[in-house]
């Protein structure tokens, strides 16, 4: 077993995947977060506060908890952070492996508009797109569309507008600049995120199409789906993008069955867990690969298996309160 790092210990993510680790796994788990207080420190076995990705010390703090806790992988769960991944690969102090896509693979995909163009052109179904700063070419029948920025996460920003004029509108009051907004058709239908579990050799583990019942920004219900279609179009999008590392695909299945691309995360996903649960352990197997072990592919996972997200709390004295999220010295822990 190893000692895993796991960021963003305070988002879904995250506390996804240090509680699948921690009770199916025999793995120690090292947390950090930004927050001082971060939920998922006092589910870890060790955590730290970071600097958020976009400081330019977080490589640094990433590097010096490796150093001081001896991590064998770090897994990431942040985009902003996959988009300083060159930087923290850079940053480690020996071998360590970050378990991610391929760097250029994660540029193209943190970016909707690219990704999106990208798939189109090698033959998937996506949803028709267009920058904001083209929204004079847009045929009226297009609309309904969905607004979104080109880079974002939990659906932030997203907002569906029916016509011309309320696009109008919502343009001049969001903090958007166009030219980082991009439009897109609006297809009705069931939403899926499916796990791609991909090891960095690109070798295909398993493909986990998980229906997203409900969502709050992350999916707060979801089941675990036999759903060919959505299946098939991700070892295809697998294909098509050789990640090297786990992708999570999300896709409108139209009423037609036709499986539509909205956008694709270059990570493991919030409902990651609820594969583990079905019997695709992505993290656990991952691991293992990143440590050279050698890894089989799951036959098959259990379906129809939900998932319900929850609000839940974490109960811990005061010496651990301060000891587990690391309160920088001269800093009083809240009461």
């Amino acid at each position: 077993m190893g000692t895993v790092l796991v960021t963003g210990v305070g988002g879904a993510s995250g506390i996804g995947a240090v509680r699948s680790l921690h009770d199916r796994t025999d793995h120690t788990v090292v947390g950090v977060d930004m927050e001082d207080h971060a939920a998922g420190f006092y589910l870890a076995d060790a955590g730290r506060v970071v600097p958020a990705a976009t400081d330019d010390g977080w490589a640094e703090a990433i590097r010096s908890t490796v150093e001081d806790h001896d991590v064998d992988v770090v897994i990431p769960t942040v985009d902003e952070e996959l988009a300083k991944l060159a930087t923290l690969r850079a940053a480690m102090p020996r071998e360590v492996p970050v378990i991610a896509p391929r760097v250029d693979v994660v540029d193209q995909m943190l970016d909707k508009y690219t990704a999106t163009r990208q798939l189109a052109r090698a033959g998937h179904a996506v949803p028709e797109t267009w920058l904001a700063t083209e929204r004079e070419d847009i045929p009226k029948s297009s609309f309904p569309l969905l607004v979104k920025p080109r880079r974002g996460r939990g659906s932030r920003g997203i907002k569906r507008v029916t016509d011309r004029a309320e696009l109008t509108v919502h343009l001049g009051k969001t903090e958007y600049d166009a030219r980082a907004l991009l439009l897109q058709e609006f297809i009705e239908g069931t939403e899926y995120t499916t796990s791609v579990v991909v090891t960095a050799a690109d070798r295909l583990l398993a493909v986990v199409p998980k229906e997203a019942i409900e969502k709050q920004g992350s999916t707060v219900i979801g089941r675990t789906r036999d759903a060919p279609a959505v299946a098939s179009s991700c070892r295809r999008i697998h294909e098509t993008l050789a990640p090297g590392g786990p992708i999570n695909v999300q896709q409108i299945v139209d009423d037609n069955g036709v499986p539509h691309t909205i956008e694709i995360n270059p990570r493991f996903s919030s409902t990651s867990c609820l594969s583990a649960a079905a019997g695709v352990d992505e993290f656990d197997l991952l691991i293992h690969d990143a440590l050279g072990n050698s890894v089989q592919a799951p036959e098959t996972y259990e379906t129809d298996l939900f998932m319900r997200r929850y609000e839940d709390h974490v109960f811990v004295s005061g010496a651990e309160f301060e000891e587990r999220a690391n309160v920088p010295a001269g800093r009083t822990a809240p009461k």
